[in-house]
């Protein structure tokens, strides 16, 4: 055991000598020993605030004044909740493929999931309104209501099978990478919810984000109405008028069949040509 003696000299204060040759009593005080941890959690502190909200930040730095979000518009809001989305039969008289005639030309788009480029009919769309939390992706209670229609559409048997391109849009207000980031990430949320909630294969369902650049209402970029998501019939990988598949030329009685000769691009849903009886 220690002697008193030598617990009062490990306690006594260390003595430097000064310039004058004289001691002074010196103590390691707790502040100096602390002083590494400070700089290490000073440091930590600083690279929080450099790390980045995926949806609204760039990596390592904040965004500048043209990427914050608009202002919220309380009244407006209150007014479009009013707003109802079509039904489940309107949705799907909207999607099925071929059910107004001809669809018209694909529309030629890479999604912004990474995924392959695909084509959509513009023509087999459908907009719908949807309302998220404020500067955010997360759907609210009434979203959810909202999807309703378009989750039973899903899963009718007259879309079974078919693909189809969910797309966030905005408005003009805000800047417009902040406004793409943000349209992407309420597409994927509505995608999620789909998945999840109802069950629809993943692989049937692509996202992209538009921003502002496709506006409904292209005389006002700073209408809500332009904020939506749209939903559009992603076409077959091949596309275009179906041809008559034509039998080999036959003569009868000396005569030749004169749909042989020429192609014919017509839109038969690949029937076969009547066939033409030697008395004619």
């Amino acid at each position: 055991m220690r002697s008193i003696d030598a617990r009062a000299r490990e306690d006594a204060p260390v003595r430097r000598r000064t310039a004058g040759g004289e001691r002074t009593p010196h103590r390691l005080g707790r502040a100096s020993r602390a002083a590494p941890v400070m700089a290490a959690c000073l440091a930590l502190a600083l690279a929080g605030q450099a790390s980045a909200n995926p949806l609204t930040e760039i990596p390592g730095a904040r965004p500048a004044e043209a990427e914050a979000p608009p202002p919220r518009d309380e009244a407006a809001e209150r007014l479009e909740a009013g707003t109802a989305n079509p039904s489940a039969t309107a949705i799907v008289r909207s999607l099925a493929p071929f059910a107004d005639g001809n669809p018209g030309a694909p529309l030629a788009v890479a999604p912004s999931d990474g995924g392959p480029a695909v084509r959509v009919v513009s023509a087999r769309s459908v907009d719908l309104t949807v309302f998220f939390a404020y500067d955010s992706a997360r759907l609210t209670p009434d979203a959810r209501i909202q999807l309703e229609p378009l989750a039973e559409a899903l899963r009718a048997p007259a879309l079974a099978g078919h693909g189809f391109l969910i797309a966030g849009h905005t408005d003009a207000a805000g800047g417009l990478a902040y406004n793409r980031r943000l349209s992407l990430a309420r597409a994927r949320a509505v995608k999620a919810h789909l998945v999840e909630g109802y069950g629809i294969d993943p692989a049937r369902l692509r996202v992209h984000g538009w921003g502002p650049s496709r506006p409904k209402d292209a005389l006002a970029p700073l209408s809500r109405v332009n904020r939506r998501v749209e939903v559009s019939l992603i076409a077959p990988a091949r596309t275009g008028a179906l041809r008559f598949v034509l039998p080999a030329a036959t003569t009868c009685a000396g005569l030749t069949d004169p749909r042989a000769a020429m192609p014919l691009d017509l839109d038969d849903f690949d029937a076969a040509p009547t066939p033409r009886p030697c008395a004619d």
